[in-house]
């Protein structure tokens, strides 16, 4: 029987020890951390679940109010259709169409678009849906009998010319998801748009579109989410779900706790807390084995110091010191070692040293013929995908040109993913990476064509296809490469929906040279990305004019900023409240021979693609307060300038410094500064542009909302802007004088303006009437040719030194 040491003994007793209270340790830590997360996420869950529903709420109430509206238009008599449904789309979200049918079969719908003879009014869905009824009615979701997308509609009966029918609004299950594109809980809960049987009709990722969210036997379970949290099992993924019903239709919001984002995060918690307690045992433990190992280290040195010896070890000695009972045995043991270990080193030395230097010299040469197969790879391939890189491919391209033979056609394929940023930011760069190999794999997969693939770039992949008979041939390759993507690429366990913009270019049809090629390519993909994406377009000659014509505005742009042949005209904002101008807003002019046939529409377009709206912006920000520095000074009063801020501009890191930069080499006051931002500027990175909008706030900088009314969110974020006024959209303005229910629309704006604090500028005032009708409404600031056109500064000048508005005089 093997006997085990005091050692031993000691060591299990300190360990038993330490487990005990590292266990319990780890018990109390995982009661309360696992309470306070659950009550984290459940606040959150709450406050998303308050704030989806009320987005909702609105969106429905303003959809419904636009029904109502519509319905009392078209009681009037010799009205015209078409024109009052294509008004009210526009007041409509987005890709959203307003239908019309009459009892007689008759029917109207605010596109042109022509419909199939089969086409039955009063068969269709939302036109079955609300007879009998005298309310706005929604319908489930259900198959559009033109686009073939889900959508749902929302109807009400009308009377028109003395027949009975119903208008409806139709929009698609993506534009409601829209709403709730920005709403989460946590990394892995879910926010759903469901409808009353339970249909989940949107969601964040369009997740379960579609599917039926009540299983059987747990209706009673669902019910109870109404009240409060309910586990609650989702595709197979246990949750925590609460539901709040919207009242106008029927539908509810459901909010979704993740149990295993639950257990995930409680785990990452715990886990400094485990690696504390493991570190503790083994502190102690190493502690008392150290102790242990010194008390009986003179009994157990000299025995061990033998055994090595008995296995061929002879560097080894032992202290005499330590051994006093033993010493004449310690001293004939190393007198022992010492001539043995001289006879070994002798004998020993050469072949050592033989030995050491040959596996050095074969370590080096592994390393060397190693390095060399990687550099010779990533010279050629692409890390990321191992599909071709751009130096390979163009050494390719300039090899299969030299060489060509015969009357075969060559053909550059360039594909750019579709709103591949939006994966990198909402999902982040690891899922994109990923996404971007199996975009290789399926690529490199393709049966057509004699080919080579190659990654050039981020999202940028060109394939070259050699020996082709036509072009037809390629058409058929490139509209193949198009329904490769139809199939979704699976990154993840999850399906990804991706689209790609091609272009292609043919040699030697379009050119001989391999950069002429990937130019004209690159040329030809860019129409397809203007044109709605997923698609492709092969090169012609009005493609090379559009780009010619682009590059002759960046030119001419570019010689403006160099030659300062920019300049600024003012426009005058009629303050009505205090009876004279208070404002002025500085609008961009070219005086260069070189853009003379273009509008200051296209400039500014061409430099928003090109970037060189920034260096505009600076300029015209720097222009704009050197001006109103020479306007105040001889003003008593002083005035404020309005300058437009490109959404570009906004989203550039150094935009706030910019900002800065400017007002302290200028030194104008921040507070007669005005910024004009759209809505759309803010909509990409919302969290990070609003801090930088809060950041100029802070400066004294005045925020303007320009073009309000005229984008889908405004009213929802709206509350969370810093801004001080909206300036409602011209398009507004023109119709406001049309009838009555367009002018309560311009009112209904103020009114919610000044119920959060907010003053408005009405733009596009051109009319006496128009003017009255504000001045009534309480509108603050008048823009418009009414009060005058833009004028340069001399003109300016005179005109803000009049006080009376009847003194203005209209240039």
């Amino acid at each position: 029987m093997r006997r085990r040491g005091i050692r031993f003994w000691a060591l299990i007793s300190i360990i038993a020890v330490s487990l005990i209270t590292t266990v319990l340790f780890v018990f109390l830590s995982y009661t309360r951390i696992s309470k306070s997360l659950k009550d984290q996420y459940i606040n959150e869950s709450e406050s998303v679940l308050e704030q989806t529903s009320n987005n909702f709420t609105v969106q429905f109430l303003n959809i419904q109010n636009i029904l109502a509206s519509l319905s009392e238009e078209l009681e009037k008599e010799s009205i015209a259709v078409f024109k009052t449904l294509q008004f009210y789309e526009r007041l409509t979200p987005s890709n959203s169409s307003i239908y019309l049918g009459l009892e007689d079969g008759q029917y109207y719908f605010s596109s042109r678009k022509l419909l199939p003879e089969s086409y039955t009014v009063v068969e269709q869905e939302w036109y079955k849906n609300s007879q009998n009824r005298n309310e706005v009615t929604w319908t489930e979701p259900y198959l559009d009998y033109l686009t073939q997308e889900i959508i749902i509609s929302a109807s009400i009966p009308i009377k028109h010319n003395g027949q009975d029918g119903v208008a409806a609004i139709q929009f698609s299950i993506n534009d409601i998801s829209n709403i709730i594109s920005q709403s989460e809980i946590g990394e892995k809960g879910l926010v759903m748009l469901i409808s009353s049987n339970g249909t989940i009709l949107a969601n964040r990722d369009n997740y379960l579109i579609g599917e039926s969210i009540i299983e059987k036997g747990h209706e009673a379970l669902l019910e109870r989410s109404f009240e409060e949290q309910v586990p609650y099992s989702i595709d197979g993924q246990k949750y925590l779900i609460h539901t709040k019903t919207i009242d106008q239709n029927g539908m509810s919001i459901l909010t979704a706790i993740s149990e295993k984002e639950l257990q995930d995060h409680l785990i990452k918690s715990l886990y400094p807390i485990v690696v504390t307690g493991i570190v503790t045992l083994l502190l102690f433990s190493s502690m008392a084995y150290l102790v242990l190992l010194r008390g009986i280290k003179p009994l157990k040195n000299l025995g061990t110091l033998m055994s090595y010896v008995e296995l061929g070890n002879y560097d080894v000695y032992a202290k005499e010191k330590e051994y006093l009972e033993v010493y004449q045995l310690s001293k004939g043991f190393n007198s022992m070692i010492h001539a043995i270990k001289k006879r070994d080193r002798e004998l020993n030395l050469t072949y050592n040293e033989i030995k050491k230097t040959e596996e050095q010299l074969r370590s080096k040469y592994e390393e060397l013929k190693a390095s060399e197969e990687k550099i010779l790879h990533l010279a050629s391939y692409d890390p990321l995908t191992g599909v071709l890189n751009r130096r390979s491919l163009l050494q390719l391209l300039k090899e299969s040109i030299a060489n060509h033979q015969g009357e075969s056609l060559k053909a550059i394929v360039f594909l750019d993913l579709d709103n591949f940023k939006t994966v990198n930011d909402s999902l982040g760069h690891s899922v994109g990476d990923k996404l971007i190999i199996e975009v290789a794999n399926r690529l490199s997969s393709i049966t057509a064509g004699n080919k080579n693939v190659a990654r050039i770039s981020g999202d940028e992949f060109i394939l070259f296809f050699h020996d082709l008979q036509s072009e037809n041939e390629i058409e058929a390759i490139a509209k193949e490469i198009v329904h490769t993507f139809d199939e979704p690429l699976i990154v993840d366990a999850k399906q990804m929906n991706v689209t790609a913009s091609m272009g292609v270019a043919l040699y030697p049809t379009h050119a001989d040279s391999t950069e002429e090629l990937l130019q004209f390519a690159d040329m030809a993909m860019y129409q397809v990305k203007g044109s709605g994406k997923n698609g492709y377009k092969i090169f012609d000659e009005d493609i090379k004019k559009e780009v010619d014509e682009k590059v002759e505005i960046e030119l001419g742009i570019r010689e403006c900023l160099k030659e300062n042949n920019f300049e600024l005209v003012f426009q005058p904002l009629f303050n009505i409240k205090q009876d004279r101008i208070t404002n002025v807003e500085a609008l961009l002019r070219s005086k260069s021979t070189a853009l003379s046939k273009f509008n200051i529409f296209q400039i500014i377009q061409t430099a928003e693609i090109t970037g060189q709206i920034i260096e505009i912006d600076k300029w015209v920000l720097r222009e704009a307060c050197l001006s109103i520095q020479k306007i105040n000074n001889e003003m008593k009063v002083p005035l404020h300038i309005s300058v437009n801020v490109s959404a570009l501009h906004i989203i550039q890191q150094d935009f706030v410094q910019n900002v800065k930069d400017i007002i302290v080499q200028t030194g104008v006051k921040p507070e007669w500064i005005d910024l004009e931002i759209t809505e759309t500027s803010l909509m990409e990175s919302f969290d990070q542009n609003i801090s930088k909008l809060y950041e100029l706030k802070a400066k004294g900088i005045s925020l303007h909302l320009d073009d309000f009314g005229t984008g889908y969110s405004s009213l929802n974020y709206l509350n969370s802007l810093p801004i001080d006024h909206v300036k409602i959209d011209k398009s507004f303005i023109d119709k406001m004088l049309q009838s009555e229910k367009d002018s309560k629309i311009v009112e209904t704006i103020i009114t919610l303006s000044h119920n959060i604090g907010l003053q408005v500028v009405a733009e596009g005032v051109e009319y006496k009437e128009q003017f009255e009708l504000l001045t009534d409404y309480q509108c603050e600031l008048i823009q418009g040719y009414y009060i005058s056109k833009p004028v340069k500064y001399e003109t300016i000048i005179e005109m803000v030194k009049k006080n009376l508005k009847e003194k203005i005089i209209v240039v």
